[in-house]
């Protein structure tokens, strides 16, 4: 640890240098400074938990702890690459310890974290320790592996989406009762949210709160065709989201047709071929009848395409269509068919 007049010291000597840290909960602490032109050194902290070493080791102190540590560093293309294995008695308190002298130490520190569900405590002291940071840039919470069969944790999600209004990109992995409830009054506004037990989000959910994000991926939530026709009204009244997915339980959008859902918004088109987004790629789709529409926002400024895609509801706005898609699908559907053909051949 550095003392006051050492920490002002250093903290001025690294505001021109940028750092992110990763943080796995339970596991390690991963810190990178950043280059303009070229990978930057790295220091992986391994946190173990329980008895201490029996080989002689260095010792370091961080806040109220001093604990042992052991450091292996490996020089590749001018980068250094620093693996210490930390022995503490409690993990999560050098860990919080640890991302606090951090994130007040680095003027331009970015963070991203794992955090696992223990409990509403944890999460709060975490979240304290960071809050001089300039930039959460991504947090994803996950059951914790403690936990085989996970009790509903209505009052932690509460928590984190309360908490987590600063983050850009926000994931979560932690399964909600059917009694779970979330107020309305403040819109959420991420770069990017993920909720793989959305059952708890309803129509006015959606509208109030999530409108005003830029990519929503909501699982296991079945909206009907009164909830969606109001949620993509709303969209072209007026939002900054770019991408959503549903996905349904047990098919519940299988064979869902748009006309009924957008058919009736102003400009809607029906499009036959498109590049689009599917999960993790963009691909070229031909859509059957009533599977994808082009819609836009009421001013004008933005359009983007509704569709169905492996029993899943998206929306778009960065896609492709026209002549040169077209051709592209016949091309692709060419050699399908050729292909097709061949092994029909073989099988005679």
């Amino acid at each position: 640890m550095l003392s006051k007049k050492s920490h002002a010291t250093a903290k001025v000597c690294l505001r021109h240098h940028k750092y992110h840290l990763w943080y796995d909960e339970d596991y390690s602490i991963l810190l990178e400074r950043k280059f303009e032109t070229e990978d930057g050194h790295v220091l992986n902290l391994v946190l173990n938990d329980g008895a201490r070493p029996l080989f002689p080791c260095q010792q370091w102190r961080i806040g109220n702890q001093e604990v042992p540590i052991k450091s292996t560093s490996i020089e590749s293309n001018g980068s250094i690459t620093t693996l210490t294995e930390v022995y503490c008695d409690n993990i999560l308190d050098f860990a919080i310890e640890t991302l606090q002298y951090l994130s007040r130490l680095l003027p331009r520190l970015s963070v991203t974290m794992e955090l696992k569900a223990h409990d509403v405590d944890t999460f709060r002291r975490t979240m304290r320790s960071v809050e001089s940071v300039g930039e959460i840039k991504e947090i994803t919470v996950v059951e914790s592996f403690r936990n085989r069969y996970p009790d509903p944790q209505d009052e932690y999600v509460k928590l984190v989406l309360e908490e987590s209004q600063r983050v850009k990109q926000l994931a979560i992995r932690v399964r909600t009762s059917d009694n779970f409830e979330y107020p309305t009054s403040m819109p959420f506004n991420f770069d990017s949210v993920s909720i793989n037990t959305a059952g708890w989000i309803s129509r006015e959910h959606f509208i109030k709160l999530f409108l005003s994000c830029k990519t929503v991926v909501l699982d296991r939530k079945n909206f009907n065709n009164e909830d969606l026709v109001a949620i993509f009204k709303s969209w072209t009244e007026g939002s900054r989201l770019e991408y959503f997915q549903f996905h349904g339980t047990f098919g519940f959008y299988h064979g869902k047709t748009l006309t009924e859902i957008v058919g009736e918004l102003p400009g809607a088109t029906a499009v036959r071929n498109a590049i689009v987004p599917t999960g993790s790629a963009f691909r070229v789709v031909t859509f059957g009848e009533d599977e994808c529409f082009m819609i836009q926002q009421n001013d004008g400024e933005k359009r983007a395409l509704v569709y169905i895609v492996y029993q899943t509801i998206m929306l778009s706005t960065n896609f492709q269509i026209g002549k040169d898609v077209d051709e592209h699908a016949a091309r692709i559907e060419e050699v399908r068919h050729h292909l097709d053909e061949n092994m029909e051949a073989e099988e005679d």
